[in-house]
């Protein structure tokens, strides 16, 4: 984040689902994407686990109502939605692990930012609703641990790439 988030920017508890819907949309659609692209890299098993996340993701979202209230045109954290997976993060070898371990980064970061709402909105309505998404959001970091925990832990050479691109392919 570049500045100082202003946690008088949301005004409303309908305003503060809204964002919160919102989030959880695009983290879906960003676990889709990524999905895709792990099939397009033959690696089919955290395709699936990106999958898997997307389906969660929408599930999350469908607890709000689909029409909660208005976006306000600026939230508190800019543009830097912590519910949307970063693309540096990410490396076509991973495993499902890693995928877990990414999307429970997000969740955290997530808690840590309706942690900081419900603590400092200038609004009562906004400090509850935060809070109340507090709570949600800490069974949702519970939740991806307790998954990524299951998974088989990946080697520590997971990253080398025994067989390399084939730049001459073709030739």
């Amino acid at each position: 984040m570049s500045s100082a988030p202003d946690f008088g920017a949301v005004k409303t508890s309908a305003e503060l689902l809204s964002i919160a819907r919102a989030m959880e949309e695009r983290s879906a659609e960003r676990y889709r994407e990524l999905a895709d692209s792990f099939e397009v890299a033959c690696n089919p098993d955290t395709a699936e686990a990106f999958h898997d996340l997307a389906a969660g993701e929408d599930r999350h979202a469908a607890d709000f109502p689909a029409t909660v209230g208005p976006r306000p045109e600026t939230v508190p954290w800019g543009e830097e939605d912590p519910e949307i997976a970063d693309p540096d993060a990410v490396h076509y070898l991973m495993h499902p692990w890693h995928a877990a371990d990414l999307a429970l980064r997000h969740e955290q970061e997530t808690l840590a930012l309706f942690t900081t709402l419900a603590e400092k909105s200038p609004f009562a309505e906004v400090r509850a609703e935060a809070a109340k998404l507090v709570e949600r959001e800490t069974r949702h970091v519970a939740e991806m641990l307790a998954k990524r925990d299951a998974l088989p832990t990946p080697p520590r050479d997971w990253y080398v790439d025994e067989d390399g691109p084939n730049w001459e392919a073709g030739d």
